[in-house]
């Protein structure tokens, strides 16, 4: 594998298949799939990020047929299947086929996906600076300029997927990492599926609660059949109020009080802060309980505060 190439990445297996007996599996372990990964040319290093069925590690990778030098930084989530949920297998293959499907510049890479027994590890775009959260969270909140510099980039990945025919169903700001200080990629796609067909299609509608409180739309909090490019575009809005207010719109400890928050348009900013009505006026259009009314990417992308 050379990191960063154009080639299309492949599912490669390793030593076992991920459909091993209970009792083969309890013969893998992380350190023996790290030291195979060593014997290729991956130094698994830090861990950087953890969930509750993984673990994200910055990686060296240097083709074996090089003795010595610097290795390429890349990042290895490394999945243990033996902890996953029913649901989050039933939805692996739709998160592999959106990460080997989807190219662009805002979007997380994957240069190889190999199975190692139990254990499923993805190779894919090192972003040393963090994520989203973090960086507002170190700042409070963020200008204006920036935060407009931002979003632009999250529109323009999210609106490549929409054209693609993907959805992502999970934005917020731990969702987005930032490769420098000034460029971000939107990662994870758990819950990506393949929507519609390219270009503008209707999207078949979904069933499946996706993403957290504090991002989600109404009607998928509600239950009921959602369009899934509708939802991405409330969580986009979520993620620029967020940017520019450094709080969130909505109080996720109760559901049933969000819902009705959420539905009247009960939000508010801090006090202490003047907004530019502009970004207001787009944030409303996002945050729309309406779906019929609410934005979509393609008149967010040509948006005039976003255009600047």
């Amino acid at each position: 594998m050379e990191p960063n190439s154009k080639h299309v990445p492949q599912l490669s297996g390793g030593s076992k298949s991920g459909s091993d007996t209970a009792g083969l599996a309890t013969m893998w372990s992380r350190a023996r799939v790290k030291h195979i990964l060593n014997s290729k040319g991956y130094i698994i290093g830090r861990c950087i990020g953890s969930g509750s069925y993984s673990k994200v590690y910055q990686t060296f990778y240097r083709p074996p047929r090089l003795e010595s030098g610097p290795g390429h930084s890349i990042a290895c989530k490394l999945i243990d299947r033996r902890r996953t949920s029913k649901e989050y297998e039933r939805l692996m293959p739709r998160e592999t086929v959106a990460m080997l499907a989807l190219s662009h510049p805002h979007i997380v890479s994957v240069m190889s996906i190999q199975e190692y027994g139990p254990f499923v590890c993805v190779f894919m775009d090192y972003c040393r600076y963090g994520d989203l959260l973090q960086y507002i969270q170190m700042r409070k909140r963020i200008s204006e300029r920036r935060s407009r510099m931002f979003f632009r980039q999250l529109v323009e990945a999210v609106h490549y997927m929409h054209e693609q025919g993907f959805c992502h169903r999970d934005i917020k700001c731990e969702n987005v990492l930032l490769a420098s200080p000034s460029y971000l990629k939107l990662t994870d796609f758990s819950f990506a599926k393949k929507c519609s067909d390219p270009k503008g299609a209707v999207s078949q509608l979904s069933e499946t609660y996706c993403g957290s409180i504090a991002y989600t739309a109404p009607e998928v909090l509600k239950g009921i059949p959602y369009d899934p490019k509708a939802h991405d575009m409330w969580s986009l809005g979520c993620v620029l109020f967020i940017m520019v207010s450094g709080t969130m719109p909505f109080d996720e400890s109760n559901i049933a009080v969000t819902i009705g928050h959420q539905e009247r348009k009960q939000y508010g900013y801090p006090s202490d802060m003047t907004l530019n009505p502009t970004i207001m006026d787009l944030i409303d259009r996002l945050i729309e309980p309406d779906v019929s009314l609410r934005a979509t990417v393609s008149q967010v992308a040509n948006d005039p505060w976003v255009l600047g």
